[in-house]
């Protein structure tokens, strides 16, 4: 039986897109009995995104709950909505989604569930899978990749081929122990959030997902420099053992 999961959803001027995401999770809920419940963190939004996501969900009987949040990255969005969702609900397990739906929630079909419950479960992007093909990314997508890829390795120990992917489903009970100790606020906070789990022996599962982008990237080469800076802080903090382990990993 799958657990019970609530929908952790960044979001920063997304209007365009976010309509679709939440279309996505009604039909999905729908077709499998299920209402899940919904958090937006709206990162300071200029173009009303968190007013169209109230009528989105009222129109199509979501349980949303929208944080209004100032300005201050996806990194921070996505703590605040998952210490909140951790605070507010009683579910197994968060995920955390991008909001441009360029990673399906379908993909929870897909997800190869555990005995253990303290799990994570993140995305690894590939071609096809289950019938759904994906697109190929740009160059520089794929640059940026392989060179998180080998900084995490080397850097951080992680042995994950794909540290970034925006579908990671969190077991509630850790969510306070993990992303509280979260220092990073740029694009690379993901790693540190593996780190934290590395630090207290919880099972990573990786699981394949197709990428179809819905619209102009964010992603800027600068973002390899920036997040170079921001690997290195994390790999300082782990060299030095700032990281605790999560209460009651193991259990």
């Amino acid at each position: 039986m799958a657990p019970a999961i609530v929908v952790v959803i960044p979001a920063f001027n997304e209007r365009a897109r976010l309509g679709a995401t939440l279309g996505s999770i009604a039909a999905y809920g729908r077709l499998h009995g299920t209402a899940l419940r919904i958090v937006l963190a709206d990162d300071g939004s200029t173009d009303r995104t968190a007013d169209m996501a109230v009528a989105a969900a009222r129109d199509l009987d979501l349980d949303l709950t929208v944080l209004r949040l100032d300005h201050a990255g996806k990194a921070w969005a996505v703590r605040r909505g998952m210490l909140h969702a951790a605070a507010s609900t009683e579910a197994d397990y968060l995920l955390m989604l991008d909001a441009d739906n360029e990673i399906s929630i379908e993909h929870l079909e897909d997800v190869p569930w555990m005995d253990d419950p303290s799990a994570i479960y993140i995305g690894r992007r590939v071609g096809t899978v289950g019938g759904r093909t994906g697109t190929r990314p740009s160059r520089l997508r794929r640059l940026m990749s392989a060179g998180m890829r080998t900084l995490s390795r080397i850097l951080l120990g992680l042995p994950y081929r794909d540290t970034q992917c925006g579908f990671k489903l969190f077991p509630r009970r850790h969510v306070r122990d993990l992303f509280g100790q979260q220092r990073t606020r740029g694009w690379v906070f993901d790693a540190e959030i593996l780190v934290i789990a590395a630090r207290s022996h919880l099972p990573v599962v990786e699981v394949p997902v197709v990428w179809n982008p819905c619209g102009v990237s964010r992603v800027r080469a600068t973002a390899a420099l920036t997040s170079l800076g921001w690997v290195l802080a994390i790999a300082a903090r782990r060299a030095t053992d700032r990281y605790r382990p999560v209460e009651g990993a193991g259990q």
